[in-house]
């Protein structure tokens, strides 16, 4: 049953290098949207293979929570701190779109969360179709606005506006940042079994080596029960029931100025 579900395709990968700070921006941000995407689509495929009141069923929901933690902490990062960055050059209400889109899904998406809180307390009994059936409600209108809101972060809409310097020096500061709130035994372990390994993003996240070690071989076992979820596997090879929704590589130009 559960490879005949409905799943979403992740967003095409824009052109461009990490290196470069302006194609960074975009490319980054499709990164951390498809890691969004993949895992609800995991959620959606593996819901069909949990009991309710076992113990898989148990670390299938305590997944889900960091699914929907991971949501809220990209939008508040977002809205906090990399939208008010952009509009002190580009502009007052320039990020009013984005975060119209956040507010779009924002109910069904709540109503999942509801669902999802009553499952863990048990004040809500198991229902398959219920669940993915609250997916379904806010993750069209999710997606659609994970991809909208790349072209706000294509090279050729900061180049002008910004310079190299200064988004350099953002970078920094949103690394310090998100570091602050940074769980090592939660967080890049969600992103390794939702993230893009080669050719697209094997780099991202950019978790210097010996501590990519250590979250694989060390602390990945606080939780490892919660990660078996993921549409990947800790070294992020997409497993083969997700493969169709992979992402390809983007054909889109800058617009003839």
């Amino acid at each position: 049953m559960s490879s005949q579900v409905q799943l979403f395709h992740c967003l095409p990968v824009p052109a461009g290098s990490k290196d470069n700070v302006f194609e960074l921006q975009s490319l980054r941000m499709v990164l951390l949207h498809n890691i969004i995407i993949r895992g609800f689509n995991s959620l959606i495929y593996y819901s069909g293979e949990v009991e309710p009141n076992t113990p898989k069923y148990k670390s299938f929901l305590a997944y889900a929570g960091e699914m929907i933690h991971y949501v809220h902490h990209h939008h508040a990062n977002e809205e906090d701190k990399y939208f008010p960055f952009l509009e002190t050059k580009m502009g007052k209400g320039s990020m009013s779109d984005n975060v119209n889109g956040h507010e779009s899904f924002k109910a069904p998406f709540a109503a999942f969360e509801n669902l999802h809180s009553k499952l863990r307390s048990g004040e809500a009994q198991w229902d398959l179709a219920a669940f993915r059936q609250a997916i379904y409600d806010f993750m069209p209108v999710l997606r659609e606005h994970l991809e909208e809101e790349i072209d706000t972060f294509r090279p050729w809409q900061l180049k002008g506006i910004f310079t190299a310097e200064e988004l350099l020096k953002f970078e920094v500061e949103m690394d310090k940042h998100v570091m602050a709130q940074l769980s090592l035994v939660k967080d890049p372990q969600c992103m390794f079994i939702n993230g893009d390994s080669a050719p697209h993003g094997a780099w991202f996240p950019p978790i210097p080596p010996p501590i990519a070690f250590v979250v694989r071989q060390v602390l990945w076992h606080v939780h490892s029960d919660w990660w078996q979820f993921g549409s990947c596997d800790k070294y992020m090879k997409v497993k083969p029931q997700f493969a169709p929704y992979e992402p390809v590589m983007e054909n889109k130009e800058a617009p003839a100025s």
